[in-house]
């Protein structure tokens, strides 16, 4: 007799394995692998039928025909024995075939091919989510024509489904569509047309170095791969990106700006900002809000401001006037003012002039009672974020999370720049900041990730005491922050700092892979993984990691991070004489940093350097009193994994004179 619910819909996947799920009992349990690799082939086959023969020669084609036959009858009785147990029956059978119920069962995979041919972004992106890995995987039955089955229809299906999701990257805007890429190339990282899809993305998100690394890397794998070089279609592409990067770089030396401009601190030019509001007197508004921006940024000491030039002369009739300001600078800032009653809105934006797409646009709303407060508000808020907007772009780094309210939106900025100063004292007021943001905004991801960060650099700093709790918060947070928005690589590697100093390294590793998968030229990724790898005793790993780092992050504000993973690493590898000279450089460009002044008394002992090993003790007792061979690892520094390295490092610390208790 059938079930009352045997007609209720029953979710059969069969990408990334084997499940099935009924919408009233849920997910279904069934015994072994041959049943469910039944339901998979009849879900496959034409009308859901196959023949008992071609089942048994499926599953058991090294038994003889009786044996076979047998088998398919027990494992089938099982089946239906599991099925009927939660009130499902989804067979049908009628002399020698045996059937699936279509009316009975959904397939993941005939969503998937159904959906194809869709030509909307939408309708592609909805039949690709079915897709969540390769078909049936997991599922090996030894059997060698079942297995064989498997094996080409999930090549086949790979292949259909790397083809859709190129085509729905041409379709959506380039940054949604890079994502897509990066993700055809994590499914199939030997595809050379994955490679060419992101080159050209690149190349219309304004990222032609990027753009260049791409092919280099396509290049490299082919001829590690295959032992062949890189398509004619794709030589192409590379030569075209060359072609406009010396077009570029020769009408920007043309330009007139000064070398030390074009290959140091970028250039922002502050352009008058327009009144929309029709009142005279915003002007005058208008004109100090330009002027406090511009001076503001004229105190960051990483940034080149260009006033707004009035227009020259032109040169004969019909030639445009020229801003040479604006032509000069490599960013421009401009907004506009508008005005309901008392109420002023300012729009700001920040735009690359050599790309031509905009970095950062924000929106602030105030009262014109009180004009004073409301303009300094707003210049403190712009520096803020153009300062960190332009460092994330210098990263090459967009950042995925969303912003919040303004408010939070300020304090997290703030947050994050007193966590760039990196002192104990600055990171003390970046977790009061961060804790406020998130008090306003307690599901801000942004806010999150921030002081999950800043709790974790003040432990590093010794600004917050190294306890358990405070670690634990750090990781709770990072973790949010990951789960809110999965494809963030900037809190992938917070938490993978957080996971580290937890002492859980083989999961911060994870994390920093993730984030690399995500965005190749982050350096944060390779500079956190190279610490990771350093830790774990793999030093030819870290200290290619280490340099990859310093090459991208081109002398920014946490490059001494960077080199002083490198110095970690060439420690543990026992090269102690360049350890000594890295973490030299370490401490004379952060001297608060203890960590690294540890790493620097540690190769000045190795290497003999009695005195400089002292004076290095004595640098980090005058920051931490309380510093001690007891506490000191893994208490305050990371612990090597690998004994050995443990032992010496301490053994160093204890010869340089840091005390044992």
């Amino acid at each position: 007799m059938q079930s009352e619910d045997s007609g209720a819909a029953n979710r059969i996947s069969l990408f990334g394995g084997f499940r099935i799920e009924n919408e009233t009992a849920g997910p279904l349990r069934l015994t072994g692998k041959r049943g469910p690799a039944i339901i998979a082939y009849l879900a496959r086959c034409p009308g859901m039928t196959a023949t008992r023969e071609r089942l048994a020669d499926l599953l058991w084609g090294d038994s003889d025909g009786e044996h076979s036959r047998n088998s398919l009858r027990q494992t089938l009785s099982v089946l239906r024995r599991d099925l009927a147990r939660e009130g499902v029956d989804l067979f049908t059978s009628s002399g020698e075939s045996i059937a699936l119920r279509p009316e009975a069962v959904q397939v993941d995979v005939d969503e998937f091919e159904a959906g194809l041919s869709a030509r909307s972004a939408q309708e592609l992106a909805k039949a690709l989510a079915n897709y969540t890995g390769p078909f049936l995987d997991g599922l090996y039955l030894g059997s060698n024509a079942f297995d064989d089955w498997a094996t080409s229809e999930r090549d086949r299906l790979l292949s259909r489904a790397l083809e859709s999701f190129e085509k729905l990257a041409r379709l959506v805007d380039p940054d949604a569509g890079l994502v897509l890429a990066d993700r055809v190339l994590a499914m199939e990282p030997t595809r050379e047309e994955s490679y060419r899809l992101k080159m050209e993305l690149l190349l219309a998100c304004g990222q032609r170095d990027r753009a260049i690394r791409t092919y280099e890397a396509c290049r490299s794998m082919l001829k590690k791969e295959f032992g062949v070089e890189a398509g004619p279609e794709t030589r192409a592409l590379w030569q075209s990106l060359l072609l406009a990067a010396d077009t570029a770089s020769n009408a920007q030396s043309a330009s007139g700006v000064p070398t030390s401009q074009r290959l140091g601190h970028p250039s922002i030019s502050v352009a008058d900002f327009i009144n929309l509001t029709g009142k005279q007197g915003d002007d005058f508004f208008a004109k100090g809000l330009v002027q406090d921006i511009t001076t503001a940024l004229s105190e960051v000491a990483d940034y080149v401001v260009l006033a707004a030039l009035p227009p020259i002369e032109k040169n004969g009739p019909g030639e445009e006037a020229k801003t040479p300001g604006i032509l000069r600078a490599r960013y421009m800032l401009s907004g506009s003012i508008q005005r309901s009653g008392t109420g002023l809105r300012v729009n700001v934006q920040l735009v690359d002039a050599a790309g031509g797409h905009h970095v950062w646009a924000q929106k602030f709303d105030g009262h014109s009672e009180n004009a004073l407060e409301f303009q300094d508000r707003i210049a403190q808020s712009v520096v803020l974020a153009v300062i960190l907007e332009l460092q994330l772009t210098n990263w090459k780094v967009r950042d995925k999370s969303p912003p919040g309210p303004p408010e939070v939106r300020r304090l997290v900025n703030e947050a994050l720049m007193k966590y760039f100063e990196m002192t104990r004292d600055s990171l003390s007021v970046g977790i009061e900041l961060a804790e406020k943001a998130l008090s306003i905004g307690p599901d801000n991801a942004r806010a999150k990730r921030t002081l999950s960060i800043v709790i974790s650099m003040g432990v590093a700093f010794g600004a917050l005491p190294r306890e358990e709790g405070q670690i634990e918060r750090a990781v709770e947070l990072a973790e949010a922050a990951v789960r809110a928005v999965p494809d963030d690589e900037i809190a992938r590697c917070i938490l993978s700092f957080a996971l580290e100093s937890s002492g859980r390294i083989d999961e911060a590793i994870a994390e920093c892979q993730h984030a690399i998968s995500l965005n190749p030229s982050y350096p944060t990724g390779h500079g956190d993984i190279s610490m990771l790898f350093a830790l774990r005793g793999q030093v030819s790993e870290a200290v290619r990691e280490a340099n990859e780092a310093i090459r991208l992050g081109t002398h920014d504000v946490i490059d001494f991070w960077r080199h002083h993973g490198l110095a970690v690493a060439l420690f543990a590898g026992g090269d102690d004489r360049r350890a000594l000279e890295v973490a030299r450089k370490v401490v004379r460009t952060k001297p608060g940093f203890v960590r690294g002044a540890l790493y620097w008394a540690a190769a000045a002992s190795a290497t003999g350097n009695s005195d400089e090993a002292t004076r290095a003790i004595h640098h980090c007792l005058s920051q931490l009193p309380h510093l001690n061979l007891g506490n000191v690892c893994p208490g305050f520094v990371p612990r090597y994994v690998k004994d050995h390295h443990h032992s010496r490092f301490l053994e160093m610390l204890s010869r340089a004179g840091l005390p044992s208790s």
